[in-house]
This record gives C-alpha cells, structure tokens and sequence, in this order.
C-alpha cells in the first residue's frame, strides 16, 4: 500500500536506523497500464520498482540527509544477504562479481516511457531523481551498459 502519511514515513526510517527493519527490498511487479486502470480494488498489486529504487532512496533518503550512503548500501545489499546466507553483498575474491556502477551526479527525470521493464505503471513518473546506474555487472561480466542502452533507445 501507498505510504501516505509522514508518521508512516517517519515510522519506517527509525526502524530502519534502531534495526527493527533489517534491509530495504522492492517488489517488481511490472503490470500493464490496462492492468493498472481497473480501479483500485480490482487492479493487482506493486509497481514497475527495480529501475527507480536505488534513486529513489538516493535522493530522498540520503541526499536529504535521512540516512548516509553506508547505510542505504547495507540496506539494500549485505543486510538481505546475511539475513538470507548468500554469498553477495561484498567484494571479495572467490565470492561472485555481482555489482553495479552508479553516477551519483548523474540526474534525470523518470520517464516511464523509457522504462526497461514491460510494465510501465510508475507513479514516480516526472520525478527528477540522482544517482543512476551506468553499469551492471553479474558474475563479474558486463550485462548492462547506459552508453549502450541510451544508443538502443534512441
């Protein structure tokens, strides 16, 4: 459900500092605009996330000062992993090269016409936002390049 109100906002950054929340996670759920305009009741659940999720908190969480960036890391990387003993979140030799590259200065508007995903059903669409990702990397090869999917998109 949407996060309406401040004090639920409010409620959920203190859990994630005391440790009542353990990490952050996103719920891609990337159903079509005909999917979405049923109405309330009847649409499904979750929005188009993966995408906008990192500059999402970026901008809101620690570019206001929320949170620093070592916590939105932990947050969203070596929290999930501990809590679920996989072998990600840190580098290290032996362990899988899974990473992603982000340009912190890097700011643009979320367009959900140039989502990725099929789904396209962002409500964050207009918002200008920091802190995009230009490389993906998954087992230590390159699965995504901005420069090259710019050019695609073109």
């Amino acid at each position: 459900p949407p996060l309406r109100s401040k004090a639920d906002q409010k409620a959920l950054i203190e859990g994630l500092h005391d440790g009542t929340i353990d990490f952050i996670a996103t719920d891609h759920a990337p159903h079509t605009e005909e999917e979405k305009q049923q109405g309330f009741l009847s649409s499904p659940f979750g929005i188009t996330g993966l995408e906008t999720a990192f500059p999402l908190l970026y901008t809101h969480m620690v570019e206001t000062g929320l949170a620093t960036m070592e916590d939105l890391v932990n947050w969203l990387t070596i929290k999930p992993a501990e809590t679920f003993s996989l072998p990600y979140g840190r580098l290290q030799e032996g362990l899988p090269a899974d990473l992603t590259l982000i340009d912190l200065d890097s700011e643009k508007d979320i367009d959900r016409h140039q989502l990725v995903s099929k789904g396209k059903n962002s409500p964050f669409h207009g918002w200008k936002l920091k802190g995009w990702p230009v490389m993906t990397f998954v087992d230590g090869e390159i699965v995504f390049e901005e420069a090259k999917h710019e050019t695609a998109r073109s």
